[in-house]
């Protein structure tokens, strides 16, 4: 197991009694989940797998019986987690360090399968750049696995209901640091199958339960690599004659006014707040200013002087009727 802080980067376990417990049983269900969505004939003899955005191996190490037959890969951003995988797990993995922004430093059609769990649920401005990555460093024909917020999950990041018409791929939270979980990316299938299925076909979505033991939970969608010479503008434009697209738009633009009114209401409190701290401080402050004056005054005064000797025989017999 990692330690308990590189654990916690791919999702708090604050909140469990037993966390590694819970640490193990998320991986666990992820690659259960993996496998089921897999294609029935698919076999990871001779296989070559990237787990993007692997973390601390969460995932990955429960892969060790088909590291056996095929050569599994991890990648990720975060230096410490990479530098205890290739201390800890290496062999019989494989794992590098990458960027925020592509490109990964391996050739291209590498990978026979690549899966992103809890990555796109994240990516805002550069999904169409990775998307185009993935799909430049599988094989000919190869898979990609990625999750996404769709239904199952959205309660978790929203308190709004939700409406496939007006979710395409919203964003929430940009620029939230990755200490409190990072930017949220809301996906509908309609929206996955419009754009990402530009560059890829999709073999599968599920709505939700991917990782979990019960309903609920990110969905998933299964792709199988397509010859394409795209753009990510050319996945990124809107599909054409669809309503839903301006919808989702209109949408995410109230989503993100909303978050807007909130944060500056807290923003407000938190002024208020330090600025009647600051107040009572430079009260204190202006007191305590005073009242070393006044005492400076009176130490430095002919009287204090005088009575000097006074005090110095009161102490003296007040320590000895106390001995």
């Amino acid at each position: 197991m990692p330690p308990l802080e590189l654990a916690h980067r791919v999702g708090s376990l604050a909140d469990f009694e037993d966390p590694f417990t819970v640490y193990d049983e998320l991986g666990r269900h992820a690659r259960e989940s993996i496998l089921a969505v897999l294609p029935s004939e698919w076999s990871f003899h001779k296989k070559r797998v990237l787990d993007f955005g692997c973390g601390a191996g969460r995932t990955l190490r429960h892969f060790f019986p088909e590291a056996a037959e095929g050569e599994f890969w991890g990648c990720d951003i975060d230096t410490d987690s990479v530098r205890w995988l290739k201390d800890e797990l290496c062999p019989p993995f494989h794992v590098f360090e990458n960027r925020e922004h592509p490109p990964l430093d391996v050739e291209s059609e590498a990978f026979d399968l690549v899966y992103a769990v809890s990555v796109f649920t994240h990516l805002t401005d550069s999904w169409s750049d990775w998307l185009l990555e993935m799909h430049r460093i599988l094989a000919s024909e190869g898979l990609l696995l990625a999750t996404f917020i769709g239904p199952g999950a959205a309660p978790h990041v929203t308190d709004e209901p939700w409406s496939a018409d007006r979710i395409g791929m919203n964003v929430l939270r940009p620029g939230q640091g990755w200490d409190l979980g990072g930017p949220m990316v809301l996906h509908s299938p309609w929206w996955i199958r419009a754009h990402w299925g530009r560059a890829f076909e999709i073999v599968h979505i599920e709505l939700d339960g991917f990782g979990a033991d019960s309903p609920g939970g990110q969905g998933v969608v299964l792709m199988r690599k397509q010859p394409a010479r795209l753009t990510r503008q050319d996945l990124e434009v809107p599909e054409p004659n669809e309503p839903r697209e301006l919808e989702a738009a209109r949408s995410n633009l109230q989503q993100l006014s909303n978050e807007l009114t909130q944060l500056r209401h807290e923003f407000g409190e938190l002024s208020a707040a330090w600025h009647g701290e600051r107040a009572a401080n430079e009260a204190l402050r202006s007191r305590s200013s005073e009242l070393e004056s006044a005492i400076q005054q009176i130490a430095g005064s002919h009287s204090w002087r005088l009575t000097a000797p006074l005090r110095a025989l009161r102490n003296r017999f007040g320590s000895e009727r106390d001995g």
